[in-house]
């Protein structure tokens, strides 16, 4: 197609799309997916290096945002606008100012939020008061209800309900979940399958993410399987505090502790790793447990938001009670000791994101909502 007659599609976001967090790889992801089909994609953020990443091939102008009116011209050349936005613990502007501009040039607008409003609980640690959250959750709720916002997309059902508890119709808000791109996936991942780690854990080492809890786990593991071996992925500010708890309850030679991994890294350590365990307080998709579960690494995760649509337990994968430490460390036990996985539920578990998270099917499903609001 002519690219004067492609859709523009801006999406707008506060992080680093090249970066490899959770939010940036699905909201990149698509992006890619958006470009093969026909149309004329642009990411836009202020959090990239000067010297931009190149990524040739992607299809997607990633543009830097220096000022306002860099944004505002961003606005004015696009068709239709995607604010990536949170119920974050922490208010980020980014999101509201882009839907203001957007209702100044009469654009049109689709927000896509990527946490649920547990989220948002976590202020306090951030010395955010109370009162201050509510603001900006009024100002999310308000963006939404703005006639220039023609539909806001959800991650998770549980994204779509917090959505709708701000008196937000419901047939104004579209799933769209997190997809993966399964063929990616496929070419990462080696062949034959050598386990070599016993437990991988992935998230980012920040207190909605229960790190000593993690921990807890691991140390109830210890009691069970003493020479066990596990493998944290992540970076945060919670950091020396697990690094502190790994030595605290001698699991220093059960524990490798690994800041970053490039995502075709992940995607290996993940397919050489016996469990997945996951024990985030809040989790609005868990873009880490369905990438496991579709190299069919056996998932083990708390029964909140996101994972608890992903997992049925005992058929795709297993669940505990949200804060439950003891019961996590015998179900990876049973797993370890060959007791309880079968070639059924990991069979389960890849058909279940075949499904339901095809990156490909996901963005063509956006691809239609898109075109259809534009109509």
């Amino acid at each position: 197609m002519d690219n004067k007659n492609k859709i523009k599609i801006l999406i707008t976001q506060d992080c680093n799309p090249l970066k490899g967090t959770g939010i940036s790889v699905a909201t990149y992801g698509v992006a890619k997916e958006l470009a093969k089909l026909d149309f004329e994609v642009t990411f836009a953020t202020y959090d990239v290096p000067n010297k931009l990443v190149k990524d040739p091939g992607s299809g997607v102008n990633i543009v830097k945002l220096n000022t306002i009116q860099d944004l505002t011209q961003k606005i004015k050349g696009s068709d239709v606008v995607i604010p990536v936005v949170s119920f974050s613990s922490v208010f980020k502007a980014f999101g509201t100012t882009v839907s203001k501009i957007c209702e100044n040039e009469h654009k049109p607008y689709m927000p896509w939020v990527h946490t649920s409003l547990q989220n948002s609980k976590f202020n306090n640690i951030y010395n955010i008061k109370d009162y201050v959250q509510e603001t900006s959750i009024f100002l999310m709720a308000e963006m939404f209800k703005s006639p220039f916002c023609k539909k806001i997309l959800a991650v998770s059902e549980a994204v779509r309900d917090s959505v709708v508890s701000l008196s937000v119709p419901p047939n104004k808000v579209e799933v769209i979940l997190n997809g993966l791109d399964l063929v990616k996936i496929g070419k990462e991942l080696e062949t034959p399958i050598q386990k070599t780690n016993d437990v991988i854990c992935i998230q980012r080492l920040h207190p909605e993410k229960g790190s000593p809890l993690t921990i807890a786990v691991f140390a109830n593991l210890k009691k069970l399987i003493p020479d066990f071996k596990a493998i944290v992925v992540g970076d945060g500010e919670d950091i020396d505090m697990v690094q502190s708890l790994i030595k605290m309850f001698g699991l220093t030679k059960n524990i490798t502790t690994i800041p970053t991994v490039i995502n075709g890294e992940l995607i290996k350590l993940i397919q050489k790793s016996k469990v997945f365990l996951s024990t985030s307080l809040t989790e609005s998709f868990g873009l880490a447990i369905a990438e496991s579960m579709y190299i069919g690494t056996p998932v083990v995760a708390p029964n909140i938001e996101g994972p608890k649509e992903l997992l049925e337990n005992g058929l795709n994968g297993f669940v505990f009670d949200s804060g439950d430490t003891l019961t996590p460390a015998k179900i990876i036990a049973g797993i370890l000791n060959n007791e309880i996985v079968t070639v059924e539920k990991t069979k389960n578990a890849v058909q279940k994101i075949e499904h339901d998270c095809d990156i490909t099917i996901q963005s063509e499903k956006l691809a239609r909502l898109i075109k259809k609001t534009l109509t």
